[in-house]
């Protein structure tokens, strides 16, 4: 799997995937409940819009150590840590809508590690590989502690066509490693089956609420590539081995950046997303994309 940080689109127009996303929650679903996000089985084939099942990738991240302490990380680790790629997953499902026509839901997020695996990409298990998976002594470990991380991601609200979930994640701001929440607002086009993503920063506050953080979101096309660059910090290893915080993310995945309104920093700050939400942030989130609509 690339992982060159360009954002690939699939041979799908740019119009394609720049929905007007006010018209993907025209049907809310049930109010949401805070939940972890599931993680897709082994054996998933990565990318396959035919499956019944997890037929849609948003995103594929491979990650790299770039800066910091870096001469404190094993070389045998270093190489073995872009190995398998963290994949999201989604399930679109044509249904028809109320007028007849063809439509489509979006029905679950997931996410997983993958591998080549008999030639073809699929979502492996990480605490036991395959092994036409090629994953050694070294690496199982180093997928083992990937794979237990993914329980910080938790889906906080939706619709039929939307899904809104956190991951907790550290990232390398003001010159250490802070604690952030990433938002991923995702949604599938109801007419073309084309999903899109918006990601951006949050942090928690002293009395519990969540705050913006002063990055603009970033707009992202379905089967984005990630090169995702890792800032590592010498001083959280202990006796050589890496703590939890010891690696931090330098950056958002790559996309288009989207300017910030009153509204939508409101609204992006919200714990839950229940419909009401989603349709105001789908509003607000499309009034955004227009100029990248008007420049394209």
């Amino acid at each position: 799997m690339p992982g060159n940080g360009s954002v690939v689109l699939s041979g799908v127009l740019l119009a394609a995937l720049l929905p007007a996303v006010a018209s993907a929650v025209e049907q809310p679903a049930a109010p949401p409940a805070v939940q972890p996000l599931p993680t897709v089985p082994p054996g998933t084939p990565v990318g396959d819009r035919a499956a019944a099942r997890w037929n849609r990738l948003l995103l594929a991240a491979v990650p790299r150590i770039a800066a910091g302490d870096t001469g404190s990380i094993p070389s045998a680790v270093r190489d073995r840590l872009g190995q398998c790629p963290l994949v999201l997953l989604a399930t679109v499902r044509r249904v028809a809508g109320a007028d007849g026509s063809p439509s489509h839901r979006l029905e679950e997020v997931g996410a997983g590690y993958a591998a080549a695996v008999g030639g073809r990409f699929e979502v492996i298990d990480t605490e036991n590989p395959p092994p036409a998976a090629n994953v050694d002594f070294i690496g199982r470990q180093v997928l083992a502690q990937n794979g237990r991380a993914l329980v910080g991601l938790q889906r906080v609200g939706g619709s039929e066509t939307v899904l809104v979930f956190d991951a907790e994640s550290l990232l390398f701001r003001e010159g250490r490693h802070g604690d952030f929440l990433m938002r991923h607002f995702v949604w599938v086009d109801p007419a073309s089956g084309e999903c899109s993503m918006c990601v951006w920063l949050l942090v928690k506050r002293s009395d519990g609420g969540l705050a913006v953080v002063e990055e603009p979101p970033r707009w992202l096309a379905a089967g984005t590539r990630e090169d995702r660059a890792i800032h590592v910090d010498g001083n959280e290893f202990l006796l050589g081995i890496p703590t939890r915080r010891a690696f931090a993310l330098l950056d958002l995945p790559p996309g288009r950046p989207l300017a910030w309104s009153p509204a939508l920093r409101g609204l992006a700050v919200e714990p839950i997303c229940p419909p009401a939400t989603v349709r105001s942030l789908a509003a607000e989130l499309d009034h955004r994309l227009q100029p990248l609509r008007d420049g394209q």
